[in-house]
């Protein structure tokens, strides 16, 4: 037996050896091959401007003797690493190197590289900062037309370069498009406009926090320092500085977007109804300032993107923490994602005819509708909140522990025909949610899809300002107990006052017999750190804007072209 043991090691030491190995390639300027290529992927390491080392993953695609190939830089999300071989984690299970690797696959020059402080470069994080992360990603580029032969040029004699990357990798797309005017074709995975996004009225996600603290201190040697500092650790106690959110605000799209600036790139923008760090206004709002701007811009929304593992969120497979849809559905077009977006490259890359739609929107898993050019509804039919109480921070505190007894309730009611006679009638506000029901759905083709907006005055009990709930937009179906949170999408409203604003986007398909209105929370796993420690009443009134509606009122009538 010592034999095959010994030669399992040599085997897993190749393994090993192979997929660390770094090659050094000579530079060039030939923008054709001199030579046949064969397919293959080899290590690299890509100096910065300050003497780091960022490792990357250089995929080569097939090529005969004269020819090039657009190229596509591709890079992962916070605490993530790049795809170091086809069959890798990032490669068969994230979208980004799903993607990547397809395009290598269609003939791409593909380069994946892990930005600093993660995976195998060296350095520090600095947290998406501009003389950084972005500078690295010029400094990829520069190294890749300097080292690779055949990149592919445009009609203007520009190189067609596009990229993809998730999360933190699609807010480096987003800010180097306004700096970087090499970068023709984006496609950014549930990215922000504003980062901001991750402390809605200055309430850091917590939940989140813990994740990214996890998953970055692992990846990157615990050398996430940057997250201790001023003004970041700030988002520790719950609640973000003045000075984190003009710093997070100037790491985002929005500050390039507000001075009227154009970015160099066009993009493909992909975002999630369901996405509890980046809501799908975050892409929205890119894509419009994209347009506004004279560039060419689509947008498709998923059901996913961030989510957190069950109970906070619904269970969606065995990924945890980050989940994509495999397929776009939009009207009559129906297309696996990985292909959509190299539809996208191929069209700004290569030239060919357009076929990805304008704006699309999964509904569910094998549903879509393809938007006129306006959008999802904004506010939409308004609703008035009679005065309401609930506990804090009881109320929802122990959901996760009632869904036995729900679905045991649920039976029961459905042994009388006729006897789920609530219509209307609130209910919860101690240990469950308050769900106050403001409309019921009376057909099957009915469609919650836009972005909800209230006009509340939360009160108390309490002699202090603060009274923090969460609220959201409930679904209670019919014959059942239980309230979802439309699109899983809580807002926390910190103290008292007058709190007018949007709230995130939701996208839900209805049913006859269900109710929709607002769901007040006392605490959500979703904000952990944000919730009151002191039992106390608070009171909610005011309006409430639902987007309700039909589909056929919203989408592109069938001859209308894409």
């Amino acid at each position: 037996m010592r034999p095959l043991f010994m030669s399992i090691a040599l085997f897993l030491g190749a393994f090993a050896i192979t997929g660390c190995t770094t090659t050094t390639l000579p530079k060039t300027n030939d923008r054709l091959t001199r030579q046949a290529l064969e397919a293959d992927y080899y290590q690299v390491r890509i100096p910065t401007r300050d003497g780091q080392k960022l490792a990357a993953t250089v995929y080569q695609p097939e090529l005969q003797s004269g020819q090039s190939a657009p190229l596509v830089i591709a890079t992962h999300g916070f605490g993530g690493f790049r795809a170091k071989r086809p069959l890798s984690v990032y490669g068969k299970a994230i979208l980004t190197g799903e993607a990547a690797i397809a395009a290598w696959k269609a003939g791409y020059w593909v380069v994946f590289y892990d930005q600093r402080g993660w995976g195998q470069s060296s350095g520090r994080v600095h947290m998406m900062d501009p003389d950084y992360e972005v500078a690295d990603l010029s400094q990829v580029i520069d190294w890749s037309l300097a080292h690779l032969p055949g990149v592919q040029r445009l009609e203007d004699g520009s190189p067609a370069i596009g990229m993809i990357g998730e999360s933190y990798g699609a807010g480096l797309q987003t800010l180097a498009a306004f700096t970087e005017p090499r970068l023709k074709a984006l496609v950014p995975l549930t990215g922000w406009y504003d980062m901001n996004s991750i402390a809605p009225n200055g309430e850091f996600r917590t939940a989140w926090g813990a994740v990214l603290l996890g998953f970055g201190g692992i990846n990157s040697g615990f050398d996430i320092g940057e997250m201790f500092a001023d003004p970041w650790r700030s988002a520790f106690d719950g609640t973000v500085s003045r000075d984190m959110q003009e710093l997070m605000y100037q790491r985002s799209a929005a500050s390039f977007c507000d001075q009227g600036k154009t970015p160099h790139a066009d993009a493909l923008f992909i975002q999630g109804f369901s996405d509890s760090l980046f809501p799908f206004q975050q892409a929205e709002m890119n894509y419009e300032c994209w347009q506004a701007q004279g560039r060419d811009a689509r947008i498709i929304g998923m059901e996913s993107g961030h989510v957190m593992p069950w109970p906070i969120q619904k269970w969606r497979g065995w990924l945890p923490f980050y989940q994509t849809d495999d397929m776009v559905h939009c009207g009559d077009y129906s297309e696996t994602t990985v292909d959509t977006i190299i539809n996208w490259w191929d069209e700004k890359l290569r030239g060919e005819k357009p076929t990805v739609p304008q704006y699309c929107i999964n509904v569910t898993s094998d549903r879509g509708i393809a938007m006129e050019d306006s959008g999802i509804i904004d506010g939409g039919n308004r609703y008035a909140l009679s005065p309401t109480r609930v506990t804090i921070p009881l109320a929802g505190a122990f959901e996760w522990l009632m869904a036995g007894f729900d679905i045991g309730g649920d039976m029961f009611r459905a042994m009388w025909p006729g006897a789920d006679l609530r219509e209307l009638k609130p209910n919860g506000g101690f240990g469950r949610p308050k769900f106050v029901p403001l409309y019921v759905a009376r057909g099957d083709d009915e469609v919650l899809l836009g972005k909800p907006r209230i006009d509340l005055s939360l009160a108390g009990t309490s002699g202090g300002k603060s009274m923090p709930v969460f609220v959201g937009v409930g679904i209670q179906h019919a014959n059942r107990r239980r309230v979802h949170v439309a699109s899983e999408q809580l807002t926390p409203l910190p103290e008292k006052g007058i709190h007018s604003m949007e709230l995130p986007a939701v996208s839900q398909p209805l049913e006859d017999g269900d109710r929709v209105g607002l769901v007040i929370y006392g605490f959500t796993a979703q904000f952990p750190l944000n919730s009151a420690f002191l039992a106390r009443n608070a009171t909610v009134k005011g309006d409430i804007w639902l987007p309700l509606t039909r589909e056929e009122a919203i989408s592109l009538v069938p001859e209308r072209p894409f």
